[in-house]
């Protein structure tokens, strides 16, 4: 079953951006590190056209540094993406932002005055407003650990460069039940559309496969083969007064980086 969720701002939002991507020279396209193709949308192509882009991982921090350095050699050799692995949070990378935005508005026009445009997007919840206020050091854009706190395209500027920001837009049709599931546990996608312990499911193969031992530590239990004798054993050994409650113990742990680095796919072939 395909997840609907496209509030009407989002619809609104596509025919926003038409009229504001002739101001902008680059694409700032922002993915979370730990699900870096999951978190990106495939109309965004369709969207912005040939405008110059660049793909921003970011939460770096919390992403499994392995896998990561795996998915940044697959988008260089397969998609020809400049792609920078950041931390808003952090500051790492954020530096270079800037001098690639300046290197690609330079080759677009040599005798500009003006400061560079960027356009930044991703989906709800990828750490837009915060990369914005990291750049620009200040607390200008709104920004929240959940999806849809920003509900409109604002200019904002960041020193040597202009920077409007965006809502998080998702695809109408969430058909894929994994990346429906991993958007979820990133809390891309409310609680409320895609039930925790329905995402924890379809991921907990994934789970059981990669980070077995990291569960282990944590919860003092082997992964069974299935997922809710895994939850059940959970809910009993922490008290817990259902599934749900428990399932959300276990991804706010995860989202809050207490389970340690972690990525929710690998790239293909790999």
């Amino acid at each position: 079953m395909a997840i609907q969720w496209y509030p009407g701002h989002m619809h609104k939002l596509r025919q926003t951006l038409q009229s504001t991507l002739p101001l902008v020279d680059v694409i700032l396209e922002v993915a979370d590190a730990r699900a870096p193709w999951s978190s990106r949308n495939p109309l965004l192509s369709e969207i912005i056209g040939k405008k110059p882009r660049i793909l921003l991982l970011n939460k770096a921090e919390l992403a499994d540094p392995a896998i990561l350095r795996q998915w940044q050699e697959y988008y260089k050799v397969h998609n020809k993406l400049r792609t920078l692995t950041i931390s808003a949070k952090t500051r790492a990378n954020l530096d270079r932002i800037k001098g690639e935005v300046h290197q690609i508005a330079k080759m677009k026009d040599s005798q500009r005055i003006r400061n560079p445009r960027a356009l930044i997007i991703g989906v709800p919840n990828c750490g837009k407003s915060t990369i914005i206020n990291a750049l620009a050091r200040s607390h200008k854009a709104k920004a929240a650990n959940q999806p849809g706190v920003t509900r409109q395209v604002t200019l904002y500027h960041a020193q040597s460069l202009d920077i409007y920001d965006t809502p998080g837009l998702l695809w109408p049709n969430l058909e894929d039940q994994e990346v429906a599931a991993r958007l979820a546990i990133l809390a891309a996608v409310r609680d409320e559309v895609f039930l925790p312990s329905e995402a924890f499911s379809h991921l907990y193969p994934f789970f059981r496969k990669y980070y077995a031992s990291v569960f282990q530590n944590r919860y003092k239990h082997a992964m069974p083969e299935q997922a809710d004798d895994y939850l059940y054993t959970i809910k009993e050994t922490f008290n817990k007064s259902d599934l749900e409650t428990t399932t959300l113990m276990i991804l706010n742990d995860l989202r809050g980086g207490k389970l340690g680095s972690f990525c929710l796919e690998v790239p293909p072939h790999a």
